[in-house]
Formats: C-alpha cells, sequence, structure tokens
C-alpha cells in the first residue's frame, strides 16, 4: 500500500491548528527582540506582584523577591504580557507571584483565577484518566487501540519519511497493533503537526483532526489512514497521541471526555475553573493572547483567530482551559501519590508507573537526552540518564504547554510549582526568556536546604 502525498486537504487552517497546540519540551527557541519600554499602565501591572509579607517555610525571602522581579521585568519589557506563578511545598500552598496583565488593552491584571489555554498541559489529565479506567479495570496498558476505535486495526508504517518517483509514501504492514500504553508513552509511531522537513509530515499537517470537520469518529478515522512514523513502541515521537487517547477515554467509559474529567477528575478536585468548553461566566476572566510579530512588537491575537475558546470538540492533548489556582491542585495531588484533601483519584502506584521515565536514552530524541528528560504516562521525568540536568532533580516530573505555561512536581525537594503566561509563539517570540524559560531555576533558587 502506498499514500499519495497529493491527498494533502488543502483547506487545513495552520494558524487556528497552532493556537491548540503544545510543544512542550521541543519548542525550538526563536530570537528574542530588543524590548521596547513598556507604557507606564504595564509598568505599574508588572510590580503588582504577591509578595511573602511573613516568612515562608521552604522557601527563602530573598528567591521568592528574586521571582517576583524577575517576571515583574520580563512583564515591564513586555516579553509576555502577563504571568503567574504559584509555588507549594510540602502539600501548602506558600507563594503567588503576578506580573502584568491577562488583557493589556482593558488593564486587567493577571490573577491566579485568570483563565488560560493550558494547551499541552492537558496531557497529563488524559493520562490521569486513562490511569483512572486502568484502575477500574476497563482499559488495560495492553489493550490494542483498535478495540475501542476500530479505524486503527490496519495502520500502515512509512518505509520512507519521503515520496517516492510516484510522489507516494512507501508503507509496510505495522508489526504489531498500537496500544495503550503506547498512547501514554507518545511511542505509537503517529505524528503531529510540527515536522516541516518530511513528506510525511506534511501529510500530517495536511490532514489537521482539530481543523477538520466532523465527529471524534471521522477525526480518528483520517488520522489511522496516515502512516505511521515507525513501527509502535519502537520510538518517541511527540504526537495525537494524547487525543486518540482521550477519545478512547470517552469510548471506554461511555462518557464524553468532558463529563468524564468534571467527574473524576475535576470536580473531586475542587477545580471548578478547569473545562474543556468555557462558560460564559468565565469569558471574563480568560486572559488574551498575544505574540511577538515580525517588528519584536507584543501584538494581541484577534478573537478570530482564537480557534481554542470555540473549539467544538474534547482535544484530549490541547484542549483544556485552566487557572494556576486550578493546576496546582491537579499538580498536589499527583505530588501526594494521587490523593489531596480526603479525595483520592488513583492510588499510589498508579502514580509511580506515571512518573517513571519508560521512555529513555535508547528512544528518546537526542535534544532530551542532553538534559535526562525521559518520558513517562503522559508526563516527562527527570533521571539518572546520558545527558545533565544542572537544574531539575533526579526523580523531577511535569509538562509544559504551548502558550508558555509549565508546571513540574519535585519529590526530592517537596515542591510543586505552576507558571502560566498566554504567548502564542510568533517570528520573534522571546522563547529563551519566556515564562518556562525562566521558571525552573527562580523556583529553585527560592528553595531552602533541608539538610
Amino acid at each position: 500500500m502506498r499514500i499519495n502525498v497529493s491527498q494533502l486537504r488543502k483547506g487545513a487552517s495552520l494558524g487556528a491548528l497552532s493556537l491548540l497546540l503544545a510543544l512542550g519540551a521541543c519548542d525550538e527557541p526563536a530570537a528574542s527582540p530588543t524590548p521596547e519600554a513598556a507604557p507606564e499602565a504595564t509598568q505599574e501591572a508588572a510590580s503588582q506582584t504577591a509578595p511573602a509579607t511573613l516568612p515562608t517555610p521552604g522557601f527563602s525571602q530573598a528567591g521568592l523577591a528574586q521571582l517576583d522581579s524577575r517576571l515583574a521585568e520580563l512583564a515591564s519589557a513586555q516579553q509576555r504580557a502577563g504571568y503567574v506563578a504559584v509555588l507549594a511545598r510540602h502539600g501548602e500552598v506558600l507563594h503567588t507571584a503576578s506580573a502584568g496583565y491577562a488583557d493589556l488593552e482593558a488593564d486587567r491584571p493577571m490573577t491566579a483565577d485568570t483563565v488560560v489555554r493550558i494547551a499541552s498541559m492537558t496531557k497529563p489529565v488524559t493520562a490521569v484518566a486513562a490511569m483512572l479506567l486502568i484502575e477500574d479495570g476497563v482499559i488495560a496498558l495492553d489493550d490494542p487501540v483498535s478495540d475501542y476505535i476500530p479505524a486503527f486495526a490496519d495502520v500502515r508504517v512509512a518505509t520512507s519519511l519521503q515520496r517516492d518517483e510516484s510522489y507516494e509514501i512507501p508503507t509496510i504492514e505495522a508489526e504489531r497493533q498500537i496500544t495503550v500504553e503506547d498512547l501514554l508513552t507518545h511511542t505509537s509511531g503517529l505524528g503531529y503537526l510540527f515536522d516541516y522537513q518530511s513528506n510525511l509530515g506534511a501529510l500530517y499537517i495536511g490532514n489537521d483532526i482539530y481543523a477538520a470537520e466532523g465527529d471524534m469518529d471521522s477525526r480518528m478515522q483520517m488520522l489511522a489512514d496516515l502512516p505511521l512514523y515507525f513501527q509502535p513502541g519502537s520510538a518517541w515521537f511527540y504526537s495525537y497521541a494524547s487525543d486518540v487517547l482521550g477519545h478512547l477515554v470517552a469510548v471506554a467509559s461511555g462518557d464524553s471526555l468532558e463529563d468524564f474529567t468534571q467527574a473524576r477528575i475535576f470536580q473531586p478536585l475542587g477545580m471548578a475553573d478547569t473545562t474543556f468548553f468555557l462558560r460564559d461566566d468565565q469569558r471574563a476572566r480568560l486572559a488574551a493572547v498575544y505574540t511577538h510579530g515580525e517588528d519584536g512588537q507584543l501584538t494581541r491575537v484577534p478573537s478570530t483567530e482564537d480557534a481554542a475558546s470555540v473549539a467544538a470538540f474534547e482535544a484530549g492533548g490541547a484542549g483544556l482551559f485552566s487557572t494556576a489556582n486550578d493546576y496546582i491542585r491537579f499538580a498536589q495531588m499527583l505530588a501526594n501519590g494521587g490523593a489531596l484533601d480526603g479525595a483520592r483519584l488513583l492510588s499510589e502506584d498508579s502514580v509511580a508507573a506515571m512518573s517513571t521515565a519508560h521512555v529513555q536514552a535508547d528512544r528518546m530524541p537526542d535534544r532530551m537526552d542532553a538534559v535526562d528528560l525521559g518520558y513517562g504516562y503522559g508526563v516527562g521525568v527527570i533521571y539518572d540518564g546520558p545527558g545533565d540536568h544542572p537544574v531539575r532533580a533526579q526523580g523531577d516530573f511535569g509538562w509544559s504547554g504551548y502558550f508558555d505555561t509549565e508546571f513540574f512536581i519535585s519529590p526530592s525537594t517537596g515542591v510543586v510549582a505552576v507558571i502560566m503566561s498566554q504567548e502564542q509563539p510568533g517570528p520573534t517570540t522571546p522563547d529563551t526568556i519566556g515564562a518556562r524559560a525562566v521558571f525552573d531555576q527562580l523556583v529553585y533558587d527560592a528553595v531552602l536546604s533541608e539538610s
């Protein structure tokens, strides 16, 4: 069987899909523009951090002040419109830092209750949903995905990522079925939307399930018709796997992904502002999305291009809205081994399985091996690998999102940390000094030694 590259869907909108997706740890840094002088109002809001007025056990006052001032400095320079960070240690939220604006034009400050698009920070949530069904005995790690989504019964594997002389991608049969565990670990062979070098990447870009019309079954069929990058289980590739997993959760549970996550995750954890579909009462707290254009200036993304806010389906890999106050509760549940405030979602064994680096150097890309970043179930994990991890501690796990959001959990220090911003990567987006780029070091610099 061969796949003709001319089968690309011409109507896919890259602008719309990029609003929905997250690259997580796979982002490529962009050039940093020279910061322009920020408007007076922005400078004032940037200074509205949340200072610690009393000694904060577990964090140094000097370190927290540095976190606050750095975020204020970046917001004032309009490297991002606004930031909010929440830090906890040993189960207690101890510090919130906010700087800049959720909406510059409306002079609305960024706060821990500002609603943001978390993009790929949806993936760990979808992984937890799957783990819940595994604990329930409804699905199993080694179950073929085709048991729940028949479209994946006869997937093919590309033998070349480039088209041949007939303008086709040559394929062979898959050696085995894609499993639930393959989806959890991004080892399914599925592609995504960020391979601009190969003809197979062009097929995935042209068959964008986020921009497609129709129900989830038709989106899954479109995806299953594309060749896999490699034999299932043989390598790691950031992909649509979490979106397929989200649909599998819906099929296996008999509920929509929104209903399942609300009933089994968000309501038990008191995450009232986390949802795939914005309520009317949340829209006034929704952060605007900004980007840095060709001129290096911070520019608001038009609402007509904010596809995430009007998505008609639950994208298990990228579709959630949340707040810093909500997401710290989800992260703390994982840090606690599956429970929070008397509500137990997962067993400690399930959380341990999630936070184990099942995919290591033999299957991870070189750029991730360089920082000892492996992959568990829905989260990246720092392990004792061939590279160097000068900031993160071994055993740390978490993930990040396309709009410059991140969380991490550090079992060895008891730290749980979340940062949110809303920047759509543009031609001059300064990734190297964005929220994710500075956050880890700032947090670790504030951690008091307990030895």
